[in-house]
C-alpha cells in the first residue's frame, strides 16, 4: 500500500532465515525475499555486516533526501540482516559498499585450471568464504560474491565473474529456493542471454526447526561451508 500510494519507506528487518534458531519455525522466515521482492518500486537488500549496514542505509537516506528535495518520489528500500551471524567486517577496512551493487570478496580464479562463481547472500557469505578455502585444497579457484542486491541483480559484476570461471554458478541463501535470491539472478541472467551451469542451495518446501545455532541448520540443510564446496565441485566435475 505504501508502494502503491507513492509513499516510499526505508524498512530494517532482523532476524532472517535461520537466524533465530533457538526459537524454531514460528520464528524463522524463509521467504522474505518472495514476499516483497515483486512489489513495485521496491529495492531489497541482503546485508552481510554491520558495517555494510552502517554504510548502505545512511546512502539510502542521503538518496531518500535528495529524491524528495528534487521532487521525485523515491524507491522504498528494504534491508535485511542476520541476528546472531552478523560481523563488523568480512575481510579488511577496505570493504567498500554501494546500494545496488555486488561485493567481490576473493578470486582465486586465476591461481587455478578450473574454478566457480560463488553467490550468496547475508549471512551465509562467511560461509561461501570458507567454502573457497575447501576447493583450493582441491584445486579449484573461486570468485566469491556477496549478493547484497537481491531483487534488482548486478548483472554487470556476476557476468564478469561467470565468464572467467567457465560459467559455473553456485547460489547460496537461508530462504526458500523458490522466489528467493537464486531463482531470481538465474532468470535475470537468462533473460540477458548469459548462460549458466547452476547449482541453487537453499531451503525445501518445509518450515524450519528449533536447534542451538543457525550453523546447525546450515548444516542439516546443506548449506555450509562443506556443502557450498561439494555443490562447485560437482559442477567442475561435469
Amino acid at each position: 500500500m505504501a508502494s502503491l500510494s507513492q509513499g516510499p519507506v526505508i524498512g530494517i528487518f532482523s532476524h532472517t532465515g535461520f537466524q533465530d534458531a533457538a526459537d524454531g519455525a514460528s520464528h524463522q522466515a524463509l521467504a522474505f525475499y518472495a514476499q516483497v521482492s515483486s512489489i513495485p518500486h521496491v529495492e531489497v537488500y541482503s546485508l552481510s555486516t554491520s558495517s555494510e549496514a552502517e554504510a548502505l542505509i545512511t546512502e539510502a537516506i542521503e538518496k531518500f533526501a535528495a529524491d524528495r528535495k528534487a521532487g521525485k518520489t523515491p524507491p522504498t528500500r528494504i534491508f535485511f540482516l542476520g541476528s546472531e551471524n552478523f560481523p563488523r567486517r568480512l575481510l579488511s577496512e577496505n570493504e567498500n559498499y554501494s546500494l545496488g551493487k555486488n561485493q567481490v570478496l576473493l578470486d582465486s580464479s586465476a591461481e587455478f585450471e578450473k574454478s566457480v562463481t560463488l553467490v550468496a547472500a547475508g549471512s551465509l557469505v562467511p560461509e561461501a568464504l570458507k567454502a573457497s578455502d575447501l576447493l583450493r585444497e582441491k584445486k579449484i579457484g573461486s570468485i566469491v560474491i556477496h549478493s547484497s542486491a537481491v531483487n534488482h541483480p548486478d548483472l554487470e559484476t556476476i557476468g564478469a565473474a561467470l565468464a572467467k570461471t567457465g560459467h559455473r554458478l553456485v547460489t547460496v541463501e537461508e530462504h526458500r529456493l523458490v522466489g528467493g535470491m537464486g531463482a531470481m539472478l538465474t532468470h535475470a541472467l537468462l533473460r540477458q542471454g548469459i548462460q549458466v551451469k547452476v547449482a541453487s542451495l537453499g531451503v525445501g518446501d518445509h518450515f524450519g526447526q528449533s536447534a542451538y545455532t543457525a550453523l546447525d541448520l546450515y548444516k542439516k540443510h546443506g548449506l555450509d561451508s562443506k556443502a557450498i564446496a561439494k555443490a562447485a565441485a560437482a559442477l567442475i566435475q561435469d
